[in-house]
């Protein structure tokens, strides 16, 4: 019998996108304490369908009440707060690597619980006062973590405990100790120390008779969402809504529609966060009808001139609340990557003694190894002095050949490895400090005059932009 140790590692190094990927990128952000916008912006732009979903999320009813369009990660991070976009992107992390599990009713099935107990406790978090009703929301929808996580890679003992429970009538701990040797739960407190999530979830795993509001949301939702899969009409769901309606001073009829209305709520929820294949695994009798299914997002961002206008729209509309500079090239890298269909983008940055330029952000495909060979000493590669004296931005349409007037050298190209690239020069009161730089070499697609003029957008925009904060705007 293997211990919780041999399956925390199988979790964390399972060949599942999310987990090896995602999950220790967020990881990496969150103990470091210099973390950045810049760095967990970059962690979900890796993933397309990650970036799709928390955009959508961050521009929802729930999360954007004003209906302030929110074009770019970096916005969302800043509206909505670095810390929920990051348990967001943990979240919806989980959610896609189980419903990647097709064919698996089971899987399902856990999912509309967490679900349902997710937004039922929002709702009781609303109805306290509580001055972070989505933080519950969060810890609520992670609070099975363990035995999501453990659905995600389940062989022959996920089938022997579910046939233990359903063939020889064991209770799902006693079918989890029989067969792992420890509980779900435990599952659960030892990912959560290790993803360093939430004091509220641990608080709610590890002391559930706790007497804290946020603590009894989250124990009361799942205890609910548990027992109404049996219908509403089950006699322990009532009991249940009694003791709801009594800790929130509120009368148990109203208190009882009020939380099947919740129930309507969590269909939209669950198809915002993607999950729109569990919705007819929630406890509402009427709904079974086909469930929204997202496009698939591209692997590789596709040129879209109505985004490329929102982003550049929001680069104005900084300037109002006056920025930092960081911000302003995170804004242009991510409209340049998504708004002009990009696969590669890159700021690199000078040293201070100006011998040395090094990436700084990258968005793309395999940027972390992309940016650690992306070092050059100036004096051996003249290409980056040369882009300095342009001042403008410059489209270099054949970079095998080495075009005529841009001294490429085997260095450079050897790193770029790339038929064409466009590159512009980043200046702070007339100095350089920089370069802006993307491509298309992983795909093969061909650039165009189309995408450099965006391309030259971007960097216009980000020039006026810094020179108006560097003039103290």
């Amino acid at each position: 019998m293997n211990g919780l140790k041999h399956w925390i590692h199988l979790i964390e190094q399972q060949e599942l996108p999310i987990f090896r990927y995602t999950i220790n990128a967020i990881h990496d952000v969150v103990s470091d304490e210099d973390s950045s916008t810049a760095r967990l912006a970059q962690v979900i732009l890796q993933d397309a369908s990650l970036t799709a979903r928390i955009l959508r999320i961050a521009n929802s009813t729930t999360y954007n009440p004003t209906g302030s369009p929110i074009n770019t990660v970096s916005r969302a991070i800043v509206f909505i707060g670095f810390n929920m976009v990051r348990d967001l992107s943990l979240t919806l992390a989980v959610i896609e690597a189980l419903l990647n599990r097709k064919g698996q009713k089971h899987i399902f099935q856990l999912m509309a619980r967490a679900f349902h107990a997710a937004v039922q406790a929002r709702a009781m978090a609303v109805q306290r006062g509580d001055d972070a009703p989505e933080e519950v929301f969060i810890a609520a929808l992670l609070y099975p973590l363990g035995e999501m996580a453990f659905w995600c890679i389940a062989g022959k003992e996920g089938e022997e405990i579910l046939r233990l429970i359903e063939k020889e009538g064991l209770s799902p701990r006693a079918a989890q100790k029989q067969v792992l040797g420890f509980t779900f739960e435990q599952l659960t407190v030892a990912l959560t120390q290790d993803w360093h999530l939430s004091d509220l979830l641990h608080s709610a795993i590890n002391n559930p008779s706790l007497k804290n509001p946020r603590v009894r949301d989250i124990t009361d939702s799942h205890k609910l969402s548990t027992e109404t899969e049996k219908g509403w009409d089950n006699p322990s769901v009532q009991n249940s809504i009694e003791q709801i309606a009594q800790r929130l001073d509120l009368n148990p009829r109203q208190t009882r529609e009020w939380l099947k209305a919740n129930t309507q709520d969590a269909v939209e929820i669950a198809r915002l966060f993607g999950a729109g294949s569990i919705t007819e695994y929630l406890p509402i009798p009427h709904l079974h009808s086909p469930s929204e299914e997202e496009e698939p997002a591209d692997k590789y961002p596709v040129a879209d001139p109505i985004l490329q206008l929102s982003i550049l729209r929001d680069l104005s509309r900084m300037l109002e609340k006056q920025p930092s500079i960081n911000l302003i090239l995170e804004t242009v890298l991510e409209g340049i990557y998504r708004g002009c269909g990009m696969d590669r983008t890159l700021f690199a940055i000078l040293s201070p003694d100006k011998t040395l330029l090094r990436s700084k952000y990258a968005l793309g495909e395999h940027t972390r190894q992309f940016s650690e060979k992306f070092v050059f000493n100036l004096d051996e590669t003249p290409f980056f002095n040369w882009l300095f004296g342009q001042n403008d931005a410059v489209w270099i349409r054949d970079c095998k050949t080495k075009a005529a007037g841009s001294p490429l050298t085997p260095d450079f190209l050897a790193v770029v490895d790339t038929p064409a690239c466009l590159a512009c020069p980043i200046s702070i009161r007339g100095k350089p400090v920089g370069i802006l730089y993307a491509d298309r070499a992983p795909s093969a697609r061909k650039l165009d005059a189309d995408t450099f003029e965006s391309f030259r957008h971007f960097y216009l925009q980000a020039k006026m932009a810094i020179d108006y904060i560097s003039a103290g705007g």
